[in-house]
């Protein structure tokens, strides 16, 4: 598997699955009416959309892929065949908080175009050992207001590019790239220099929103994972603006304000129609499939029967929407 990408689906051959994804809307020229693909291989899936409309050529494409892909593979593939990434940003690890967008490697959609003479409000250093996707990455980001990135491969080369990174507030590093990975998810903490460095957070690269919440199941503190327009990804970053410039020192302090309200009541867009529908008892359900508890779990900590807990789990799909529990998890997390 690529270190640029995770994915906890493994399997030792290819298959594909077509389907339309919703959040192509803006990003691929068909939006939400084109074609994609679910190709897995060696234990690495990716979304490929297939720029058709017309299911019988999104098929032939999508088998040509699958051939492509069991005969080269993925990193080949990388600078030929594009993949839809959803883009994580890690800002706090209890509860596991992250804004996360979609975007596509080898972009068919241009990002707008920012206005001549547009102020630069942060700077950022993005680490990234796959080039496709270091590319990608590093050309959405771009398209936000205000903000600078530069793309480096590893942190030694970040370190040993003191020019080019020169000034930089922030640092993103690839979760599987970061330092301390093993012991944290996510983290923010200053670089190992002996001036003041930027601060740096880590991020991940899914296939799909879902699998965020299924690479972390068990987390005690909770989740809190919000689906953000690319324009607004580093929006728990905004309490740290002065006079239009990123101040590093109050970030820290910024994003926990940023958490904290969201789960204040009306604040942050909670959906309140659908947080009222919730009965005391599903919400005490939700909870506890957000630490990764069983059904007979669930059971024995809340005092009822496994039964109960199977009603109240139907009862909680109906009124999400949902059809799996990572599924209702992360539904309710995006309220």
């Amino acid at each position: 598997m690529s270190t640029g990408s995770e994915s906890p689906i493994r399997s030792n051959d290819v298959s594909v699955g077509l389907t339309r994804r919703k959040y192509s809307m803006g990003l691929r020229p068909l939006g939400a009416d084109e074609w994609s693909a679910w190709i897995e291989h060696d234990g690495e899936g990716w979304y490929v959309p297939l720029g058709t409309r017309d299911e019988t050529a999104a098929q032939r494409q999508a088998d040509e892929i699958r051939r492509q892909v069991r005969q080269h593979g993925w990193t080949r593939l990388g600078v030929r065949v594009p993949r839809e990434i959803t883009f994580a940003i890690f800002w706090l690890e209890a509860p596991l908080a992250c804004t996360y967008s979609t975007l596509f490697t080898l972009p068919a959609v241009a990002p707008p175009v920012p206005a001549s003479g547009r102020a630069l409000r942060f700077r950022a250093a993005l680490v990234e050992s796959d080039v496709t996707l270091r590319r990608a990455i590093v050309h959405a980001l771009e398209s936000i207001d205000g903000c600078s990135v530069t793309g480096f491969g590893s942190l030694q080369e970040l370190t040993d590019a003191p020019r080019r990174s020169a000034n930089v507030d922030v640092v993103l590093v690839n979760r599987v790239l970061a330092p301390s990975s093993s012991e944290a998810p996510s983290h923010a903490v200053r670089s190992g220099r002996e001036q003041p460095g930027p601060l740096m957070f880590a991020y991940g690269l899914y296939p799909s929103s879902d699998h965020i919440f299924m690479g972390f199941s068990g987390v005690e503190a909770g989740y809190l994972l919000r689906r953000r327009p690319l324009g607004q990804l580093f929006e728990p970053l905004e309490g740290a603006f002065a006079s239009g410039r990123l101040l590093v020192d109050e970030v820290p302090r910024a994003v926990r304000r940023y958490c904290q309200g969201l789960f204040s009541p009306g604040v942050g867009g909670v959906d309140n129609s659908i947080r009222s529908s919730l009965t005391v008892r599903e919400r005490q359900i939700l909870a506890s499939l957000q630490r990764g508890h069983h059904d007979k779990e669930i059971a024995v900590e809340l005092g009822i029967s496994p039964l109960t807990v199977h009603t109240h789990l139907k009862h909680i799909f109906e009124k999400l929407g949902a059809h799996t529990r990572t599924e209702a998890v992360v539904k309710y997390l995006e309220k």
